[in-house]
C-alpha cells in the first residue's frame, strides 16, 4: 500500500507540476469556456429562449469541450519526449498510473469550473435552487465520469494521426448516455425545469433529481473500475 502511494504520488505531482509550469491547457480551456458561454447567452437572446433554462446546457458544453482539450494532453508530455517507455519499464501497476492521470484530469476541470461557474451564472442570470453542495457534488460526478473515460482513451488515440477528432467522437459517443441525467441534474439545481420540457424528450427518461444522480454515481463507478481494469492493455498496445 505504501509504495502504491508514493508511486501514485510521484505521477501525481509530475503532471500536476508540468502542467502548471506550462500553462498551456488552463488558459486554452477557460478562453473556451468563455467563448462557449458567450455564444450561449447571444443564442438564447436571439432564439428569445429561457435563459435559466439555456444556461446550465451551457455549462455542460464549456466542461465537455475544454476536459476533452485537457484529457487529449494527459500523454502527450510522454509522448513527445519518449517518458511513456520509462513509465512503462518501471516497477509500478498501470492502474497506478491511470488513477495519478484520472486525479490531475478531474482537478484541472475543478480549476476550470471554478472560473466558469460563476461567469455563467452572471451571464445566464441563474439562482441556486438548492444548496451549494448539491452543485459541487453535480459537476464531480460529471468531472470524475468525463474524465475516466476521457483519460483511458487519451492512451489508447495518443499513436493514432487524428488522436484530437478521434478521442471527441470516441469519448462523446459514451458519454452521451450520462449527459442525459447530468443535464436534467444541473437544470434542477439551477432552478426548476420549464414546464415546456417535463415528461417530453430525452429528459422524460430521467424521472427525478434523485434518479438522475444515482444514474451518475452508478455510470461513474461502473467506469471508473472498467477503464482502470483496461488501462494496462490499452497501454501496452
Amino acid at each position: 500500500m505504501r509504495y502504491f502511494l508514493l508511486s501514485f504520488k510521484a505521477i501525481f505531482m509530475k503532471d500536476i507540476v508540468t502542467e502548471f509550469r506550462s500553462r498551456q491547457v488552463l488558459p486554452t480551456m477557460i478562453v473556451l469556456g468563455m467563448l462557449i458561454i458567450w455564444v450561449f447567452r447571444i443564442a438564447s437572446e436571439v432564439a428569445s429562449a429561457e435563459v435559466s433554462a439555456i444556461g446550465p446546457i451551457a455549462l455542460w458544453v464549456a466542461f465537455l469541450f475544454a476536459g476533452l482539450l485537457a484529457q487529449e494532453r494527459s500523454f502527450a508530455t510522454e509522448e513527445h519526449q519518449d517518458c511513456i517507455h520509462g513509465l512503462m519499464l518501471a516497477p509500478i501497476d498501470e492502474g497506478t498510473i491511470y488513477l495519478a492521470k484520472l486525479l490531475v484530469n478531474i482537478i484541472m476541470l475543478s480549476i476550470f469550473e471554478m472560473i466558469i461557474v460563476p461567469a455563467a451564472i452572471v451571464a445566464f442570470e441563474l439562482t441556486l435552487s438548492r444548496s451549494i453542495l448539491t452543485l459541487v457534488g453535480v459537476l464531480m460526478l460529471g468531472n470524475v465520469g468525463l474524465s475516466s473515460v476521457g483519460t483511458l482513451f487519451s492512451a489508447i488515440v495518443q499513436l493514432t494521426r487524428t488522436k484530437g477528432s478521434l478521442l471527441s467522437v470516441m469519448v462523446l459517443a459514451i458519454l452521451m448516455p450520462m449527459m442525459i441525467p447530468a443535464t436534467f441534474a444541473l437544470l434542477a439545481v439551477f432552478g426548476d425545469i420549464p414546464a415546456e420540457l417535463i415528461g417530453t424528450g430525452a429528459l422524460s427518461v430521467v424521472g427525478s433529481f434523485k434518479s438522475a444522480i444515482m444514474f451518475m454515481v452508478v455510470f461513474d463507478a461502473v467506469f471508473v473500475v472498467a477503464c482502470w481494469l483496461l488501462f494496462g492493455f490499452a497501454i501496452k498496445e
